[in-house]
């Protein structure tokens, strides 16, 4: 297996979010019919953390997106689709010899729900390891955000996000954690368990309150959710979404609420991503209310749209969110 940067570590420059994982290409039939009945398949990139930092990049915060790449025409198109909303990609190692993982996505609706097929055996993010990366230039920025989908991903992947984790801690930054459980990918024990291993060094907790549930046997509402996880991994900061319910918070020891927006879905995939990202750019402004109202405006913006990537400016989130009643700051 070979390999090539992009950039060289010399190069690298300092960000204001930077994240770690795996992007993949989603395979989708057209609205209303089946992957067993289809002729055509539409082409979107995917990956959590990848679309994070694209609905980042596309506000104006500067983002960095760590990760390894085939260096084949589907790899770059993955490429391309980050750099062209601005994601800086300094940090992707190319390889040669491993593939690009695939998912096909049948969007459902009511009483149909949406499906999901993962094709990611043997991809090149899953031979990611620790020595393959230049941590000073990974954690060259502000905040660090990292999921539980990546620390699932593959054998080892776990170890790389702890350790992303505390060279971030280590080099100042602040650690986001997203638990993003799949059962596809982790039994609830196990996500659990490296969920209490992280919390040591994170700063803020992103936690569903069906996650909060059957990951950790919690009970009460989205509030008593938060405040219990808070206590229970010992993270000062925790964000707990409810999808239709809005999201909470519960910060240094205070408690924020926002409701969430009316919206006619068209496509909830990539919603969380949207949200979490709206929630670090309001960590940026050192605003917990903002961090809410920015993140229930960013995953209605999100749902509006076929595909993962929520591609909208901070003028128009911003003025989703006074529309709705609400003041955000610039």
């Amino acid at each position: 297996m070979s390999e090539q940067r992009s950039e060289g570590p010399a190069s690298s420059r300092r960000v204001e979010v930077s994240t770690l994982g795996e992007a993949m290409l989603r395979l989708s039939p057209p609205t209303g019919e089946r992957l067993r009945d289809c002729g055509q398949l539409r082409v979107h990139v995917g990956g959590a953390e990848a679309n994070v930092a694209v609905a980042l990049a596309s506000v104006g915060v500067s983002a960095r997106w760590t990760s390894a790449l085939p260096d084949t025409v589907l790899g770059r198109r993955v490429a391309d689709s980050l750099t062209s909303a601005g994601v800086v990609l300094d940090t992707v190692r190319w390889t040669a010899g491993e593939r690009l993982g695939l998912y096909f996505a049948e969007i459902g609706s009511p009483p149909r729900p949406t499906s999901v097929l993962y094709d990611r055996a043997g991809t090149a993010f899953g031979s990611l390891h620790a020595d393959h990366l230049d941590w000073a230039a990974v954690c060259e920025a502000r905040i660090i955000h990292l999921t539980g989908i990546t620390a699932a991903l593959a054998p080892g992947s776990d170890a790389l996000v702890l350790r992303t984790a505390r060279e971030g801690r280590r080099r100042g930054a602040l650690v986001v954690y997203d638990v993003n459980y799949r059962a596809a990918l982790s039994s609830p024990e196990k996500a659990a368990s490296f969920t209490a291993e992280v919390a040591s060094d994170i700063d803020v907790l992103i936690c569903r309150a069906e996650d909060a549930r059957d990951l950790f046997g919690l009970a009460g509402d989205p509030p008593a959710l938060a405040d219990d996880l808070a206590k229970r991994l010992g993270v000062g900061r925790v964000v707990v979404t409810a999808g239709a319910g809005g999201a909470v918070a519960r910060w240094d020891g205070e408690s924020f609420a926002a409701p969430a927006l009316p919206t006619v879905a068209v496509d909830r995939i990539g919603a969380g991503d949207a949200f979490a990202a709206g929630v670090l750019w309001g960590v940026l402004d050192g605003s917990p209310e903002d961090a809410l109202r920015r993140g229930t405006a960013m995953a209605s913006l999100a749902m509006s749209v076929q595909g993962d990537q929520c591609r909208f400016s901070a003028e128009e989130v911003l003025e989703l969110a006074r529309g709705a009643g609400r003041e955000v700051r610039r």
